[in-house]
């Protein structure tokens, strides 16, 4: 039993591995479910995203739902997935540690809500969740049991039956649908997630749309706001059947297919700006995730190569992606170049191609040689809220870089500069 259980946990790790050790998944926006089956239909949603600078996202949801029988009351539930790498201690009551201003409206009148912990199952790949509310006088989470016994902070574990699930968050309201029509609204912000791939991530499961009677969305509009300019980019599978529009503000967007991720949308938003996707009969077989534009770019805090496009006129530029007849690439901003002229090409600091500047915010000495006593011969230097000067980079080898400094040449150790294409 217990190593079944493990066995479905480890199925959720796969989902969240992104963030193992290397970042924090907080929760994932969710569509409203029933709890048991009903013979209610969604008939129209306007789903819209806020990318706040505040590191949260803001949900705002318009649901029309078709009740063609008598009026009924349905036991409506919002899953919130628990945090992954978060250090959060276990909520009791139910409530998320990072869902803020949770509210329902149905037909104009606000709905009580109440909170509780549920199970959470996957087989192959697919949720299972239980909402009958655990009991929590029954169950341990993180920190209250010995981490060798759970084997991450996203399981509870029952001394009594010596077993362990995977569990998430749970709000419940009964709904009461009169005959036709019935108008909810929804709204909450959450906290956005990070790793070292992307500055944020705001996950969202479309999927649980299909529980409704209809099994899709009749009428589906995806709107992303952004507070202020921000570059996102968000994989496209799932929206192929239209394109992405601009409607409020202004932007670009490009279609491009990445070099080992597969096909993005990216988008370059500015101020109060709008994102806007819809469909017909819209029943997402996937969910979807709202991520900063450097996810599509490795970090080169992290590496001292990159492939570039490298244009007639010999500059280069970081290679993003391919798109149709251009290249996408990244300069100062996103832009497309023609690939006629144009060729790819793989720099590194170590064959002596690129730039070297001093970390942020710092004063480096530049040595004659490759060592600590060497002579001095100039210094780098990068100021907080100023553009870092570069220099060019001839070269990386046994931990120092060989830069030119006006009219000389030297060495950094490498762990002193950051090093650009």
């Amino acid at each position: 039993m217990r190593r079944l259980i493990l066995n479905a946990l480890f199925a959720v790790l796969a989902i969240t591995c992104g963030y193992a050790n290397d970042g924090v998944y907080f929760t994932s926006g969710n569509f409203l479910v029933p709890v048991t089956e009903t013979d209610i239909a969604v008939s129209k949603e306007i789903l819209t995203i806020t990318v706040g600078r505040d590191s949260f996202a803001r949900v705002d949801v318009y649901y029309e739902f078709l009740n063609r029988d008598r009026e009924k009351t349905v036991t409506m539930a919002f899953e919130a997935s628990s945090p992954y790498n978060a250090m959060e201690q276990l909520r009791r009551d139910g409530g998320h540690p990072y869902i803020h201003d949770f509210t329902v409206t149905m037909n104009g009148q606000p709905l009580e809500y109440t909170n509780g912990l549920v199970a959470v199952r996957w087989s192959d790949d697919v949720c299972d969740t239980d909402f009958t509310p655990l009991d929590v006088s029954k169950w341990k989470g993180a920190g209250e049991v010995a981490d060798s016994i759970l084997p991450f902070d996203n399981a509870l574990y029952n001394p009594e039956l010596d077993s362990i699930i995977s569990f998430a968050y749970a709000y419940y309201f009964p709904a009461l649908f009169r005959h036709g029509k019935n108008i909810v609204h929804h709204t909450y912000r959450y906290r956005m997630s990070y790793n070292v791939a992307c500055e944020f991530e705001v996950p969202y499961w479309l999927t649980p749309a299909t529980r409704w009677a209809n099994r899709q969305v009749d009428d589906f509009t995806l709107r992303i706001k952004s507070d202020g300019p921000v570059d996102i980019c968000l994989a496209d599978s799932l929206f192929g059947s239209a394109p992405f529009v601009i409607t409020e503000g202004h932007g670009d967007l490009h279609s491009l297919d990445t070099k080992y991720m597969g096909h993005f949308l990216l988008a370059s938003l500015g101020r109060c700006s709008t994102l806007e996707w819809h469909a017909r009969n819209f029943s997402p077989k996937a969910n979807m995730s709202i991520a900063s534009a450097d996810l599509l770019l490795p970090d080169l805090r992290w590496t001292t190569s990159c492939t570039v496009v490298v244009l007639p006129d010999g500059r280069a530029c970081r290679y993003v992606g391919d798109s149709g007849e251009k290249y996408l690439v990244l300069a100062q901003d996103y832009m497309e170049v023609p690939k006629e002229g144009a060729r790819i090409m793989e720099y590194s600091a170590e064959k002596g191609q690129g730039f070297v500047y001093a970390k942020r915010n710092s004063k480096v000495n530049v040595r004659q040689q490759p060592s600590e006593k060497s002579r001095r011969v100039g210094t780098m230097e990068s100021v907080d809220g100023d553009l870092p000067h570069k220099y060019p980079c001839l070269g990386l080898a046994n931990g120092w870089y060989r830069v030119r400094i006006g009219d000389k040449t030297g060495y950094v150790r490498e762990d002193l500069l950051d090093w650009t294409p």
